[in-house]
């Protein structure tokens, strides 16, 4: 038996091919190619609600949801939620934010929190990804813990552990401290010299990662690839069967 019966991946990982051909990309990575279960999109290329529901439909694809930038979600939001729900995603996810100081998050936190309601409203759900930066430390708290304690409830977490690690976090201990709102999750290996190497040769044991993840209920393990030691979609394809090899 799978460790995981559903795999998704961050499109930005193939970004050059996605500008290329976007639906032939999704074509090579669903059911009729290497298998991926689901999405998760950052950029629709140009394309149509209509047009990009029609490739997912036709390669067994679901949509995760979308990574957005603060610019999008603060003068789009109405078009993201509409797209968002025509394709049926999920999740809108606040890809990056500058996070410096405690007082300049809550205040970040607070521009945020209506966009959040207003997701929330729409029967989506709204995220943060994390770099490194958020961990920075100010009165004994994370900047990332003080940015989630002033959004709405029901505001969840995308947990990206390349970039915990980066950052010396205990990502498992992290992971337990905040598994009532940790929902998705990126899975990318880092490596002895801080690298985002291939998912099966670096420091993390993705078999233990993703076995306690699922256990505190962890929904969606998605790829996100940013260095390759081989050609973006060979390292896609590397790694779906590594996962897939897992049991």
């Amino acid at each position: 038996m799978k460790l995981l019966d559903e795999f998704s991946i961050q499109l930005y990982s193939v970004r050059e091919e996605m500008e290329k051909d976007f639906i032939g990309t999704l074509e090579k990575l669903g059911k009729k190619g290497m298998g991926y279960t689901g999405v998760q999109f950052a950029g629709y290329g140009g394309l149509s609600a209509d047009e990009v529901k029609k490739a997912l439909e036709d390669n067994g694809l679901k949509s995760i949801g979308t990574h957005a930038g603060m610019e999008r979600l603060t003068n789009e939001l109405d078009e993201e939620i509409a797209y968002s729900k025509k394709i049926g995603s999920e999740y809108i996810v606040l890809s990056y934010a500058e996070m410096k100081s405690k007082a300049g998050v809550i205040d970040l936190a607070k521009k945020l929190t209506p966009v959040a309601e207003k997701i929330n409203a729409a029967g989506l759900k709204f995220g943060y990804h994390n770099h490194a930066h958020e961990f920075a430390v100010e009165e004994g708290e994370y900047l990332l813990d003080i940015f989630f304690a002033n959004l709405p409830a029901g505001t969840i977490m995308e947990l990206d552990i390349h970039w915990s690690e980066y950052a010396g976090v205990d990502s498992l201990a992290y992971m337990e401290k905040h598994k009532s709102r940790l929902e998705l999750f990126h899975v990318k290996q880092i490596d002895e010299n801080k690298n985002n190497s291939e998912i099966d040769n670096g420091l993390l044991d993705f078999q233990d990662i993703i076995t306690k993840g699922k256990a505190m209920g962890i929904k969606h393990f998605i790829l996100e690839q940013e260095e390759y030691a081989v050609s973006p979609m060979a390292s896609a394809e590397n790694a779906i069967k590594y996962i897939n090899s897992l049991t």
